[in-house]
Parts: C-alpha cells; structure tokens; sequence
C-alpha cells in the first residue's frame, strides 16, 4: 500500500483553481496557489476576507455587478440547498495591482459550488471551484509549473482533513497519479467513473497489467515520451475497451507522472457531424446549378457559395460578406427599390415563412442577368428573422429559351392566320388587279375613269404586297435561293435607294472585294434591304420632314463561331455573307428593341406603316437559314445586320441578273386548271389575249379527263384544290402520259406541296397570286421555252 497523500500541501500546489469559503459570511478560508496566481492576488489578501471585499466589482463598470449578483446567488442557492450548483460561463473581472497598471483585466469564469458536509451533514464549507475559459491556455501552463510540486508531495506521510480531500475529489477532470514504476498512486471519483474501476482495486498496481490493451498504444507512447523528455504531452485518442475519446494531459515529475483526462467522445462527435454536414453542404452547392446564400441577420453577414463568383463574376469571403455590396449595389437599378422593399416586407412579417422574387442582377462584366431568388425564413421564438437560407437560379437562358418559343408559336399562329386567308384572298386580288389593269390600259388618258381604274391596281398591289409580308414574317412565302453575288445585287439597287431616299441622306455603298456568294433568293433580298432602306430614311426624319444624314451600306465575310451561336440560340456556327444597313437617326430604345421584329408593330404615327417592314426582313432571312441583328441607341443611330448563309457553287451556277423581256404569246395550246371560276375566266382571258390555244377545267379529276384524250404543251394549275387531287398530284400524273409538258404551278398560299423547308422544290416553277398581266405573261413564255 503507498503511502497516505499530504493532501494539505497538495491542495495548495494543485493546479486545479480551488478556493474554500465559510459558508455564512462567504468569508474566504483557504485557496490553492493556481487561483491566487490566475486572479493575481497573495495568500494574505485574500485568505480571512470576505470573497466580494478580495474580489470587488469595478466602480467604473456597473455591468460588472452582475459577475458578483451571479456568484452571490450561486452561493445562497447551495446555502440554501444544500446541493453543488454549477454556473455558465460569467463576466468577472479581476482588479490588477497598481503596480501591475490598475485597472481591471477582462476575464470570463466558469464556476461549481460545492457544499462540505461535518459528520451531521451541516454544511462547515464551499468549495469553489472557478474555470477561468478566457485563458485556458494560460491555465494549464499554472496548472504545469506546479505539476512537480504535486508529485513530490505524493509520499507525504500526513494527513488531511476530509473535507480537503474533498478537493480533489471535486475536480471536474479524471484525475490519476502514477510513480515512476508505472504504479497507481491516487485516482479520484472522475477516474473512478472514466476508467470504470474502482480507486482501492488500483491503488498500489502496475498501470499496464490492469490495462493491457493500452500497451503500444498511443497511450504507452506518449506517457513514456513524457517521462523520457521531462516534458508535458496533450494528446487526444481513442480508447477502444472504453469506446471513448481521451483528451489527455500528462504532467511528468522526478517520481512519476500527473494525468488528467476527460471523455471528449460528445465533443469528437459534434465535430465529426458538423464537419459531414459542412461536407454534405459543399457537395449540395456544387451539385447544383444555384447560388446558394445564407444571411446571418444580427450580424448582416451575407455568405455566397462559390458558385456566386462562378456565375455572376462577383468576388466573395469566406467568411461573408456585406448584404448591400455584394446584393443590393448589384441588383439592376430599375428593379432594385422594388425587390428590396419585398425583401424586407417579408422578413418583418412574422407570419412569412418564405420569399421569392424574380429580377434582374448585374454581372460584374456589366451584363445583365434574369434570376429567381428564393429563400426560407429562420425566426427565433418572438417572431423576428435571424436567419435565412436562399438560393439564386439563373433563368437567363430559360427566359430566352421561352422568348424564342413565344416567337416561334407566334409565327405559327400568324402564319395560319395569313394561310387560312391568303389563298383565297390572293385570288380575289388576282381577279381585281388583273381586270383593273386591263380597264386602265383600254381608257384614253383623258377618261375620267382612267384615275379610278389606276387606282384600283395600287389598291389591289398594296394589299397583295401586304399579304406577302405576312408570309415572309411567318415564313412561308416560297423562296428560290441561287448561288449569289451580293455586291452586285447592292450596286445594281443603288440608284433606286437613292431616288426612294431624299436627296439630303448621303448613301453610302461600302463593299468587300473578295466577298463570298449568298445562298438567297434574290428578288426577296433586294425587297429586304429596300425595306431597311425606307426605315433608316424615317428614323433620319426628324419630325415627319424631310431627312437628313447618312445610309452606310456594307457587305463583308464573317464566321460565327460556337460561343456566338451558344449565346444566341437560333443560329447556327459557320461562315456567313453579311450586310449590314446604317443610319444616322434617332435610334430605339432597348424595349422598342426588344419588339422590333413583331408584325404591326411599329413607332411611326397612326397610317405612317403598317409595322411589317422589319418584320418581312426578319422572316425572310430566318427562312433563309441567316440571323439578323439589330444594334441601336437612341439618338446616336441603328445598324442592322443580315447574316446570309456562304454558299458553295462554281461559276456557271452563279445568278445573273436578265433584262425583263416585253410581254409577249405564243401558239402553245394550255391547260388551265382553277378551281376558281373568276380567276380560271381571267387567266383565260389573258392568255387568250396573248394568241395561246386556251381549254380550262375546274378540278383535278376534269383535267386528267382532259388529258386523257389529248395533249397541251403546258400545263398552268393551282396548287391547292379541292376535289382530291390537288395540283402537284395532277402535275405527276400528267407527266407521267407526256413527260416532255412543261408545269407552271400557280397559288395564293402553298403550304408544303410544293415548298419544303421554306424553299421551291427543284426544277419547279410557281407564279405566286397575285400577279399583274406582264408578269403572267413573262412567266408563261419563260416556262414554255425552258429547256
């Protein structure tokens, strides 16, 4: 058996911050050393005091009373009680000497007060046992120096009163002594409950034949380190038999070895749980494509996911940021009064549990993106939000992708619309432009019907030229696109631009000379940027007058590349023809922008256009499988740009432009097929004014009777017809008994039968409806002597 402890010096020397009070008048009877150092006071001025008279309050502080409000009521509790009572972590500041700078030094304590029983269970004391948590560190380096001190007093042979070896007894750590033959010398109630054996089957026994499992073990290692260097070891491990974590600090001496040790198994697993929370956090926020953001409301730190700097270009701390710089200041500036009084509408209702808003937030490039911003709202038990949990979602793409939608499924209804009455109405206007011509041409100069009649035919063009907008906006008109030279197409268009502008507007006419060919149907071309051309003479006509400036007309090649056409959406990489219309007017603002293409829109006054110009421009060249693109600011001009697809063609299949013969018939006989009667008689009418042999039928299955009994030398048939065969299934048939006779297709509208994919089918001709005489004419007499 080892010798009994002097537990008076040892108590003295612990390092453990220890103070025994009287009990009455919290009059202070003995303290260890480690206390009076860590509260910087002597053994004289305090042992014999009363403990708020060593320890006053400061004056100049009067939130210091409730560190000494908070000891006292401790104190009465175990008076009172008779039961040890443990405080949380308190505000008690320590007056320094004069010598040391006066003064109060800032320390925080955590304290458990313990009641010392006589033999009739009267309380004779308190302990007070202080955890000073401002300075742990400095705490254990007392707890160190004195470390030797408590060792050599370990074969004292005196002992102490019950009530000091209550002390030690009283220390909230594990605590064991061991000599230097590795033997159990002291192990108190903590290290009982810790190691689950008790005090009296260790005292006096070899520290690794009652626990073997510890040998080799970090255990071993770090113990025999500590007593092999005369060195102080802190370590935290793992104790399998125990199925805990340790954290140990072992205190060596010239007799042996001072351990103590707690369980930190809760505090390893807390840690362990919040480092795979943050882990599965970070997983989450790179798993999505949201920023996610978490806003610490008291202290208005505002946290970004990294995908907050990936997406929008924003920097961003770790440790968070400031709400109005990185949120607020980047909100675009016509929505941000807005979204921030919604923000904070909805945090200060208590009943609000979520918010969400859509907006537009600036990217630190300057460019502007479309985002939904969402978030749950943390509130504390009096209703008021501490915390809130969001994530930003970049709907920038998806609303262009919509846009793109709500354009195209506008087109479709705009091309039924124009479909569902185009055909029919394109005869009618056949019928009318085609009679008032004639009605025209046969009055004298003088009639006075000769004005009507002249203005019936512009009546009738203006409404064919009408409907084939329409058809180019929804792009179904029919395209014949040829290998083309661009440049010149624009040279042989430049004296026409320049009577249709005012002879103040400066044209410009600015040319590659290495320019490639365009896949486009021509005539559709010098309709488009005649267009342009009429629209950048109105914006240069300030107030209605006369304009002035200047019209820039380029060609050039370009290649789109992938990132372009990414960011776009509607066309495709590769090289392109482009020409590009420029005008010194008035400009468009962004939304005048944004509706530019839509068909009847327009900023002209009420009867000034009917707002299909640019929208005929713009289905004419997505037809043609090109872009356009418009860049303007307003007062400063627009510039306008058509990507025409490059075309790949040799020489001899090049477009060339042919002088436009005088009307002129023929012998032929032909078959007319028109399921209309007054068009079928005005077609008659005029081929027979032109010396052609004319027989006619009413549907498909008259005229393959007709054909069955003998031959024509063209056949000249709607498109569209009712009856079962319409006309390229007559066409087919017809050639199949003479497959040397010439087609001529003619249609109000065509849909698909004889168009696909926007384009004319090759080797068919079409005269689109309406038509006047000369262009009937023409048509006829160029199918006829086609080789």
């Amino acid at each position: 058996m080892a010798a009994e402890v002097k537990f008076e010096s040892l108590f003295r020397q612990t390092p453990t911050l220890l103070m025994v009070l009287e009990p009455r008048e919290f009059r202070i009877v003995e303290a260890s050393e480690s206390y009076l150092t860590a509260t910087m006071r002597q053994r004289d001025e305090v042992v014999g005091h009363l403990l708020f008279d060593a320890y006053p309050a400061d004056p100049a502080d009067p939130s210091s009373n409730s560190g000494t409000n908070a000891f006292d009521e401790s104190l009465q509790h175990v008076r009172t009680t008779k039961e040890a009572h443990t405080m949380n972590s308190v505000r008690y500041p320590i007056e320094r000497r004069a010598s040391e700078g006066g003064g109060f030094e800032e320390r925080y304590w955590q304290v458990t007060n313990s009641p010392v029983f006589d033999e009739n269970g009267e309380i004779i004391y308190i302990l007070h046992a202080p955890r000073d948590v401002t300075q742990r560190v400095i705490a254990e380096k007392k707890a160190e120096r004195y470390t030797a001190e408590l060792i050599e007093a370990r074969n004292a042979a005196e002992s102490s009163s019950i009530q000091l070896r209550h002390t030690l007894e009283s220390i909230s750590d594990a605590f064991i002594m061991l000599d230097d033959e590795w033997q159990f010398m002291f192990v108190n109630s903590q290290a009982e409950k810790l190691l689950q054996r008790e005090a009296d089957d260790l005292i006096g026994c070899y520290m690794w034949d009652e626990f073997p499992e510890g040998v080799g073990s970090v255990f071993d290692e770090q113990y025999r380190r500590a007593v092999e260097t005369n060195e102080t070891v802190r370590f935290t491990e793992f104790y399998p038999p125990l199925g805990a974590w340790l954290q140990i600090n072992a205190y060596p001496g010239p007799d042996g070895l001072a351990v103590y040790f707690r369980d930190v198994s809760a505090e390893i697993r807390a840690q362990e749980t919040l480092k795979r929370a943050k882990e599965r956090f970070d997983l989450v926020t790179r798993a999505t494509n949201d920023v996610i953001w978490d806003w610490d409301v008291p202290a208005n730190r505002l946290w970004w996911s990294e995908a907050y700097t990936e997406q929008f270009g924003h920097p961003r701390s770790d440790d968070g940021d400031d709400p109005d710089a990185s949120w607020v200041q980047h909100i675009f500036a016509d929505d941000r009064e807005h979204v921030v009084e919604g923000y904070y509408a909805a945090m200060h209702d208590q009943s609000c549990t979520h918010w969400n808003h859509d907006y537009r937030f600036v990217r630190a490039d300057g460019s502007v993106a479309f985002v939904n911003d969402r978030c749950y709202i943390a509130r504390d038990a009096d209703g008021n939000a501490i915390r809130l949990i969001g994530s930003i979602l970049d709907v920038t793409e998806r609303r262009e992708l919509d846009e793109r939608l709500y354009q195209s499924q506008k087109m479709e209804a705009v091309g039924q619309l124009t479909g569902g009455i185009a055909h029919d109405f394109n005869n009618l206007l056949t019928v009318i432009l085609g009679n008032a011509e004639l009605i025209a041409e046969q009055l004298p100069a003088a009639h006075d019907l000769r004005p009507l009649a002249e203005m019936t035919v512009s009546a009738a063009e203006r409404g064919a030229e009408l409907t084939n907008r329409l058809l180019a906006f929804a792009r179904r008109q029919p395209l014949e696109p040829k290998p083309t030279q661009v440049n010149e197409l624009l040279g042989g268009m430049l004296p026409l631009i320049k009577r249709t502008l005012s002879e103040s507007v400066e044209v410009a006419l600015l040319t590659d000379p290495s320019l490639w060919l365009a896949d486009i149907d021509p005539a559709q071309f010098e309709s488009a940027v005649l267009n342009l051309s009429i629209n950048a003479r109105d914006a240069m006509s300030e107030g209605g007058g006369v304009a002035s400036g200047k019209l820039t007309i380029e060609s050039r090649n370009v290649q789109l590349d992938d990132e372009y056409c990414s960011a776009h959406g509607d066309v495709t990489a590769g090289d392109y023809v482009l020409v590009s219309v420029s005008d010194t007017g008035t400009g468009m603002s962004p939304d005048v922008i944004q509706h530019a293409f839509e068909p009847f829109f327009t900023t002209k006054d009420r009867g000034k256009g009917s707002g299909l110009g640019l929208s005929m421009v713009y289905g004419y060249v997505k037809q043609s499988n090109g872009h356009i693109k418009i860049y303007s600011e307003l007062e400063h001009g627009t510039t306008i740009k058509l990507y025409l697809p490059r075309a790949l063609a040799t020489a001899d299949e090049i477009a060339v432009a042919t002088a436009t013969a005088e009307p002129e018939g023929g012998r032929e006989r032909i078959l007319i097929v028109e399921d209309d009667a007054l068009v079928r008689q005005h077609v008659i009418i005029q081929l027979g004014a032109l010396g052609y042999d004319i027989e006619a039928a009413s549907s498909g299955q008259e005229a393959l009777a007709m054909l069955e009994q003998e031959r024509f030398d063209l056949l000249f048939t709607d498109v569209v017809m009712p009856g079962g065969i319409n006309g390229p299934q007559l066409a087919a048939e017809a050639q199949v008994l003479y497959p040397d006779m010439k087609i001529l297709f003619t249609s109000g509208y065509t849909e698909n039968a004889i168009v696909h994919h926007g384009r004319l089918d090759a080797g068919v001709h079409l005269l689109s409806k309406p038509y006047r005489r000369q262009d009937l004419a023409n048509k006829v007499r160029e199918v006829l002597l086609a080789p």
